[in-house]
């Protein structure tokens, strides 16, 4: 079995939004580094700022890979590798630095920008190793210095540069925990945008959405994919409302709502458009339109059936019966609006012949519905 290969990023941080500003910074971060480090080899070649043989051309090395990273940070599948050369990198041309410039008594705050970096890029196990092999090297490396810093510096050094991680730590983990609060907030914001806030079923526009789709797919096979919109409405459910008010007429929606999507399969939709106007979505494989249709009036029965059945809300007793449109799709140049008004003139077409009752569309935006169904007790 394929294994994905572990990488250096945190455990959920892969969503694209923090994926998204990861690059960025990451183009910042190799932009800023390519910048400075043309800068000392300008400064070294004018006279202003003494480098050192090795130490320029690893500057030169280091400033042309920074330009290539930069250049490649567009193709997403690269991050990872591309943050981890940097930090390696920036790593190595620091301890460089440290060992050939010893002029420069400043040159171990290099190890500091590297630790936030390092945090930020690739997560904090890649921080905390950072800091970890700064500390190492500086120790190892500073008796042979041709100007060692001092065993206080030292001391100091070493508490500034975990008190850095420390700090690094913090401020990562505590912006991860925002980004994670904002992106919930969004995903909920965007749920509550798709669905209705009473009955939890799809709204209009999540409706739309699925139809199109089912419109698409049978659009790529239209000799075995066909689609079924019912339009469902409550016969007189004004006086539920007149007489429970409306929190009574709210219960029984939900209820009406939770027996629909009883009667169909995970992969149909109901969805309530408002009032006590449902739709149900039916995606269809059959091998010819009669037998789609057949399948289409037996779910409809179901929910005629299952609709008409008492409810009691709120200890009274409620008898409510649907009047159902329904259609089959695709026509002939089909829109999702028009096969919806196929449906809903098909459902006034059950209301004008008495409710309590299911009327086909003979189909086709233009035409009048067919008087043909099933009905529960005659129309």
């Amino acid at each position: 079995m394929h294994k994905t290969p572990p990488t250096f990023q945190d455990p959920g941080l892969a969503d694209d939004g923090y994926r998204v500003f990861q690059r960025v910074f990451l183009r910042a971060l190799l932009g800023a580094a390519g910048s400075v480090s043309g800068l000392f080899v300008l400064a070294d070649l004018m006279g202003i700022n003494h480098l050192g043989e090795t130490q320029l051309l690893g500057t030169v090395v280091y400033c042309l890979a920074n330009v290539v990273m930069l250049s490649l940070t567009w193709r997403r599948a690269l991050y990872v590798p591309l943050a981890a050369i940097l930090v390696l990198a920036s790593f190595a041309i620091y301890t460089l630095a440290l060992v050939s410039v010893p002029g420069d008594e400043l040159r171990i705050v290099w190890y500091f920008l590297g630790i936030g970096g390092s945090y930020i890029l690739l997560g904090r196990w890649v921080g905390l190793a950072f800091t970890v092999a700064s500390i190492g090297v500086i120790l190892a490396l500073n008796p042979g210095l041709p100007i060692p810093y001092s065993r206080l510096s030292v001391v100091t050094i070493t508490l500034a540069l975990v008190s850095c991680s420390i700090i690094s730590l913090a401020v990562t983990a505590y912006a991860q925990g925002v980004y994670r609060q904002l992106l919930e907030a969004n995903r909920h914001l965007r749920s509550l945008s798709l669905v209705d806030p009473l009955t939890g079923l799809p709204n209009r526009r999540l409706l739309d959405d699925r139809l199109r789709q089912t419109l698409a797919e049978g659009g790529r096979h239209p000799q075995q994919t066909f689609g079924a919109l019912m339009f469902l409405d409550l016969d007189h459910f004004k006086e539920v409302n007149d007489t429970l008010g409306h929190q009574g007429g709210d219960a029984l929606l939900i209820e009406i709502g939770h027996r629909l999507r009883a009667q169909v399969r995970d992969s149909d939709t109901v969805a309530r458009l408002g009032g006590d106007e449902f739709v149900i979505l039916l995606p269809l494989f059959a091998p010819d339109r009669d037998a789609a249709l057949q399948g289409a009036q037996t779910v409809a029965g179901k929910l005629l059936e299952a609709v008409g059945q008492p409810y009691t809300v709120d200890g009274h007793v409620v008898a409510r019966t649907p009047s159902i449109g329904l259609t089959l799709f695709p026509e002939p140049g089909d829109t999702a609006a028009a096969v919806l008004q196929r449906a809903d003139a098909a459902m006034y077409q059950a209301k004008a012949d008495g409710r309590r009752c299911l009327r086909v569309s003979k189909g086709g935006a233009d035409r009048a519905p067919l008087q043909t169904g099933a009905d529960l007790a005659g129309a």
